[in-house]
């Protein structure tokens, strides 16, 4: 019987340490609103490198909060720079309103760059990075512990008046899994991946090198990632970035509008303070709510027997999150919506 014993505790250890694997369910799909808890702890990439292997515990259950932000992820097709990327099949959009679009798909998920409002009196200029014929890949799909790749990437840029190009190399390693600890949560089976990216920017002949080092926890039970940690390097200086995923999504469903059979859209977009904004959709609305929410998640709007435009008069300028629901208040879709 002793032997029996030993041989199922074994088993049962086995199992529930069997290497997890990280697939295309774990990535952020259309529709997706996550809110992260963003924090100002330093990074120790020493005691990070350090905690690498099999069955490792990391212990972030001290990470201190400074901000809730939100990431939200919409079609490329109804954002402003949909032309700039016409591989993209995914876009995210952070809550400093910068919008970075992805490629989900044969075997990875790569990113074809990514544009931003330069804040200024309109009409504003635009920041972008275009990676359309050469894209950078960031993970590779499926993966697991053990697992890696390194990527070579090239492309241009535009800010305002300036334009260069630019040329870098992303090296991957699968480094370790285990258990995550985080302030919200526990979490087993989470697969960490680390990498160091460099990217040779080129304008006048003149060249100045960024650098990045990521860390981040990702779990086959969720999508998006659980924590992210990186250091980044401008040429000038160094800065961290901490933060943490506050509600992670199931794995798995298709998107929103996917499972409800819908296309939809929103245009123009951006769009002026007091014009309409009209809503491109596949679904009769007869019955159907739309809410406005800002940056911060506060609602501060609520169309009811929505019509096919929605007047923007009263409202401040801003990013803003509508969500169209049916008469059952079931999310038929989300996008991101800028106005101006």
């Amino acid at each position: 019987m002793r032997t029996l014993s030993i041989l199922l505790t074994a088993m049962v250890t086995a199992t529930a340490w069997a290497q997890p694997v990280i697939n295309v369910q774990n990535v952020p799909i259309i529709g997706d609103i996550t809110t992260i808890g963003l924090c100002d702890d330093i990074v120790d990439a020493a005691s990070l490198n350090a905690a690498s292997g099999a069955m490792v515990t990391w212990d972030f259950s001290d990470l201190n909060e400074t901000s809730e932000e939100q990431f939200t992820f919409v079609d490329p097709a109804t954002t402003p720079w949909a032309a700039d990327f016409p591989n993209s099949n995914l876009c995210g959009v952070s809550w400093d309103d910068a919008y970075s679009y992805y490629i989900v798909g044969g075997g990875a998920l790569q990113t074809e760059g990514n544009a931003i409002v330069i804040p200024g009196t309109p009409p504003e200029d635009t920041a972008k990075i275009l990676m359309a014929s050469d894209p950078e890949q960031i993970i590779e799909l499926p993966y697991t512990f053990g697992d890696g790749f390194t990527d070579n990437f090239s492309g241009t840029f535009q800010a305002g008046v300036f334009a260069g190009t630019l040329a870098g190399s992303i090296d991957q390693s699968v480094d370790g899994y285990g258990t995550l600890i985080l302030p919200n949560a526990t979490y087993t089976n989470v697969v960490r991946y680390h990498f160091n990216r460099v990217q040779v920017n080129t304008v006048l002949g003149n060249t100045s090198t960024q650098t990045k080092e990521q860390w981040a926890w990702v779990s086959p039970d969720h999508r998006f990632w659980l924590l992210l940690m990186e250091i980044n390097g401008d040429g000038f200086g160094m800065s961290d970035l901490v933060w943490y995923d506050k509600d992670p999504a199931p794995a798995g469903p298709a998107s929103i509008t996917e499972a409800n059979n819908i296309t939809f859209s929103v245009h123009p977009n951006p769009v002026s303070v007091g014009s309409a904004i009209n809503i491109n959709t596949s679904r009769d609305l007869a019955g159907t709510k739309v809410q406005l929410t800002d940056a911060t998640g506060r609602l501060v709007r609520t169309y009811a027997n929505v019509g096919n435009a929605l007047p923007t008069d009263g409202l401040m300028a801003g990013a803003y999150v509508l969500r169209l629901t049916d008469a059952h208040g079931t999310t038929m879709a989300n996008t991101r919506v800028i106005l101006r």
